[in-house]
């Protein structure tokens, strides 16, 4: 298959794009020939890259997108451009005994990893029909696929993720669009997620299954992602694949004790 020629006009997209995933995510789009708008609280790391992809147009904008107005600016802004692919990266969780989880860092979680996420995807989703091309990349979760005791508002979040983007991309195949809006469920990667997570400077917490890179994660799953043209979600790597056919098949309790225990072993 030939290699698709990318314009030197075209831009994606990427939220929490500062570091982790987001970052990984930056750096293969503008391998693929894109330009990039990267956003995220303080998305000044974006500059390293202008050193080795000096040819393409490097974008940082400073936006909290838990507040919700900003979400409003940063789609006016992206008016501008000749978007292509959107990816809704930007996420953290609050992990903890649902009792004992500080509500006001759920409910910036919610705002963040839900409100945000909806008006995004709506907004960039109606663009891409008008447009008919374009793409909303939605970072999913392996939690997606199962409530977790200990971890609760964070996994339910996730399946707000899935279950918006699943029926979305089918009603856009249906109305025969070549928009899309596919789901990413990356299970544990090597970022720094856990450490926001948790509260913690540093993590202490070594996970039980295989992680894998965060590098290895961006490159695979956009490459799906940007090639898929019936599935809705995206899961990469043979563990994560194991583990939804585990969670789908399995006893419902006998999947809530794993994970139960799982997430309580994680301070």
């Amino acid at each position: 298959m030939a290699k698709k020629i990318i314009s030197k006009d075209k831009y994606a997209v990427v939220t929490g794009a500062s570091k982790g995933l987001g970052f990984e995510y930056c750096k293969e789009l503008l391998k693929l020939g894109y330009n990039i708008i990267g956003i995220a609280r303080d998305a000044s790391s974006l500059e390293s890259l202008k050193e080795q992809f000096g040819d393409k147009d490097i974008i940082a904008w400073n936006y909290d997108l838990s507040v919700f107005e900003n979400n409003k600016i940063v789609i006016d802004k992206c008016k501008d451009f000749d978007i292509e692919i959107f990816i809704n990266n930007a996420g953290y969780g609050v992990w903890g005994y649902f009792s004992q989880s500080d509500v006001e860092q759920e409910m910036n979680m919610i705002d963040l990893n839900i409100k945000s996420l909806h008006f995004l995807t709506k907004e960039m989703i109606k663009k891409f029909v008008k447009q008919n091309y374009g793409r909303v990349i939605n970072v999913g979760s392996m939690a997606a696929f199962t409530p977790a005791p200990v971890f609760a508002s964070y996994y339910a979040s996730k399946a707000y993720v899935f279950s918006l983007g699943v029926a979305i991309n089918t009603e856009l195949k249906k109305t025969k669009s070549k928009a899309r809006v596919i789901t990413v469920c990356p299970g544990p990667l090597k970022t720094d997620f856990w450490n926001r997570s948790s509260n913690q400077k540093e993590a202490k917490y070594k996970s039980t299954i295989k992680v894998m890179k965060t590098s290895t994660y961006a490159r695979r799953s956009l490459k799906a992602a940007l090639k898929v043209k019936k599935k809705n979600f995206i899961i990469t790597g043979f563990s994560n694949k194991l583990v939804k056919k585990i969670t789908k098949w399995a006893p419902m309790g006998m999947v809530l004790n794993s994970v139960y225990n799982y997430q309580r072993k994680r301070k």
